[in-house]
């Protein structure tokens, strides 16, 4: 080969050797700057993701600390813990069926008053259903008493809230309703009756109460045992997160506790190694927080809270939104680059895509910045406001009363507060439907706005049961204000609800007394509740704090000890 052919075949080599070095130089260059933009919306996703989960978290515990309180309250009270020692001496190995057992104690006649005091507090507690074993793990009482298929009489021995109860434990968990069929949260309480274990106090509060739990796409909630019980997309519903403890069960107790003994896994798995493999454009940190679930065509974030005081779990998988985007920049990116390098405009090419390569990456920080604080507003009214009352959300008024206790105690001066109950509020929405019951609900909400005053509080705590604040007020004069609502609830009759339905209101008022806990506030509150409800309805009952009279819920039930 003479000098002339080597000089022909030297050019296109060295173009062909310049297009590769240009190819792999614009690799690394679109490499660069689409790691930045996603470095730039992990960032500001991240930041939304743990927002949506710590709300999810916030709620959850606010809702289940709520709903401990009833049985808590019960097993404190004399009336639950005399009956308990009463029918100590009834077992399920008395060698009689479930009907049998259950006539046996239909015959008692301090059993059917408190099942009628279980079937009270059950309608307006806003629990599924109430019921009392005793020592021996026999139902011997129920608020579904006088219902088709009552748990009176039932061996509860096996359940696995009465077998952590029976050692004298709170036990608070997911579980499936043996007669029912029905998920739920499992709330148990032990009893003791003068030092001596007697019984449990058990109440059952259905999911179908809490989906708002999982209202964001891609949330769900697992129990203590890894297993998804309620998810936003129901399909998911069943599975097992990887290294459940629900796998490590045997068969007996996965079917005792769920009915069931088999879970399908949850898939979520880390995009790590895929990443490495099939974009290797993405950094190692970056790969790590990346995840992938079945029907998530992008990678997702994925963040969890536990520590809920009841072994349940927020989770939420939430996929990369500018994930497509910046994969087709990528692409795009370095065709570009290339095509740069190798054009004789080398230098401005290069300066035209770098400056709409940051104009395009400040545009999309700042966009991403305003949609998180738009989605932190979002979040905090939604956490301040009940959506259809408009009065404040169950957590925020509890958080507003343990301040106005925190403000009178430091000031000396005195402070009011009630629970409300619409009367017969599900007779509202059996005859004129729901969109009745909430015009009911917000007509109450209007009347308090009109009749307290600015420094007064309502707060919507759940279903038709409202807590109202009033600061700087001794009980005398809240009882007046109480009074003043109700008839004024009573006689008016808004636009929005037919004229033959009824309006009533049962208020239970109480006054904070020195070095009284929110709790405690709360609770009296809701016996001077139930002693309105007791007495008739339509009517504000009041318990005062140094009041060493038996409670409304205690006399209600003496007249078996006679």
């Amino acid at each position: 080969m003479n000098r002339t052919s080597l000089r022909q075949l030297a050019a296109p080599l060295g173009l062909v050797l310049a297009a590769i070095l240009c190819w792999f130089a614009a690799g690394a260059i679109a490499d660069r700057m689409v790691q930045q933009e996603l470095a730039a919306a992990l960032r500001a996703q991240r930041q939304v993701t743990s927002s949506i989960v710590d709300n999810m978290a916030e709620v959850i515990a606010s809702d289940l600390a709520l709903s401990r309180a009833i049985p808590s309250t019960m097993a404190e009270l004399d009336a639950v813990q005399d009956v308990l020692t009463a029918v100590r001496q009834y077992t399920p190995d008395d060698g009689k069926s479930d009907a049998g057992r259950l006539a046996q104690l239909a015959g008692v006649p301090a059993l059917a008053a408190i099942n009628r005091f279980l079937h009270d507090a059950q309608g307006f507690s806003g629990l599924d259903a109430i019921w009392l074993i005793n020592v021996n793990g026999l139902c011997v009482a129920s608020s579904n008493a006088t219902g088709a298929h009552p748990y009176i009489g039932k061996d509860m021995r096996t359940r696995p809230y009465f077998v952590s109860t029976r050692l004298g434990a709170f036990t608070e968990g997911y579980g499936v309703g043996r007669q029912s069929g029905d998920p739920g949260i499992f709330i148990a309480a032990p009893v003791y009756d003068e030092g001596m274990l007697v019984g449990a106090v058990v109440a059952r509060m259905s999911l179908s109460r809490l989906r708002h739990w999982v209202a964001h796409p891609g949330s769900f909630v697992t129990d203590q045992n890894g297993v998804i019980i309620m998810a936003n997309d129901n399909r998911l519903e069943g599975r097992t997160l990887p290294n459940a403890a629900a796998l490590t069960m045997n068969p007996g107790e996965r079917v005792n506790m769920y009915l069931r003994d088999r879970f399908p896994p949850l898939e979520i798995r880390s995009l790590s190694a895929d990443m490495r493999a099939e974009e290797p454009w993405v950094p190692t940190a970056a790969a790590a927080q990346l995840f992938d679930m079945p029907r998530h065509r992008t990678p997702a974030l994925y963040e969890s809270r536990g520590g809920l005081n009841s072994g349940l779990s927020a989770h939420l998988v939430d996929p990369i939104a500018t994930w497509p985007e910046l994969h087709r920049s990528h692409g795009r990116d370095r065709l570009l680059v290339f095509l740069t390098l190798v054009g004789t405009v080398t230098l401005t090419w290069v300066i035209t895509v770098s400056w709409t390569r940051e104009l395009r990456h400040h545009r999309a920080t700042r966009d991403l910045a305003e949609q998180l604080q738009a989605a932190n507003a979002l979040l905090a009214a939604e956490a301040r406001h009940d959506a259809l009352t408009g009065a404040l959300s169950r957590r925020y008024f509890l958080d507003l009363l343990r301040h106005e206790i925190d403000r009178a105690r430091a000031s000396g001066t005195p402070l009011c507060m009630a629970i409300a109950d619409l009367d017969h509020f599900k007779q509202i929405n059996d005859c004129y439907g729901h969109a009745a019951g909430d015009h009911a609900l917000e007509h109450f909400v209007d009347t308090c706005r009109a009749e307290l005053r600015g420094t007064d509080a309502v707060g919507r705590l759940g279903g038709e049961e409202f807590g109202i604040v009033l600061p700087s007020t001794r009980l005398g004069e809240g009882i007046e204000v109480m009074e003043r609502l109700r008839k004024r609830f009573k006689g008016s009759q808004p636009a929005k609800l037919p004229e033959d339905v009824e309006l009533a209101v049962s208020i239970g008022i109480t006054e904070y007394a020195p070095d009284d806990p929110p709790e405690r506030l709360i609770s009296r509150a809701d016996i001077a509740l139930y002693a309105a409800k007791s007495a008739g309805r339509d009517r504000t009952e009041a318990r005062a704090p140094d009041d060493t009279s038996p409670s409304p819920r205690t006399a209600a039930n003496a007249s078996w000890q006679a």
